[in-house]
């Protein structure tokens, strides 16, 4: 069986969707079950502050990131199970991880040259 991506991609790919993809889940999720916003260090993160100053109702933010999130869990496993619909999600999941700043931004670009660079050629099957 081919799968979209190489396997030493596969384990990169699977630290990528637990960090950011669980982390952003969680932070996606949390301000709907605990009633305030997730904060590190008293502030708010880059997205929130972000569309506070367009002027963004305060509830896009969480949902933004809970979608990435769902990205990553949902399409990295497909890419285990070697379905080839899976990977348009993980590359939007990693694309969408660069446009977060700092360590997921760092995690989106090593998933783009494991999804881009490390891809499986189906003509040809390894013994």
């Amino acid at each position: 069986m081919t799968r979209p991506v190489r396997p030493v991609a596969l384990v990169i790919l699977t630290l990528c969707m637990i960090y950011p993809g669980v982390t952003l889940l969680f932070q996606g999720l949390y301000p709907f079950v605990a009633g305030e916003s997730f904060m590190l260090s008293g502030q708010l993160g880059p997205w929130v502050t972000l569309g506070q100053k367009l002027g963004i109702p305060p509830v896009v933010a969480p949902l933004l990131k809970t979608a990435l999130g769902l990205l990553w869990v949902l399409g990295v496993p497909g890419l285990w199970a070697g379905d080839r619909r899976a990977w348009p999600l993980v590359l939007l999941a990693a694309a969408g991880s660069v446009l977060y700043p700092w360590g997921p931004s760092a995690m989106g670009i090593i998933a783009l040259v494991c999804l881009l660079g490390f891809r499986e050629d189906p003509d040809r099957v390894l013994a």
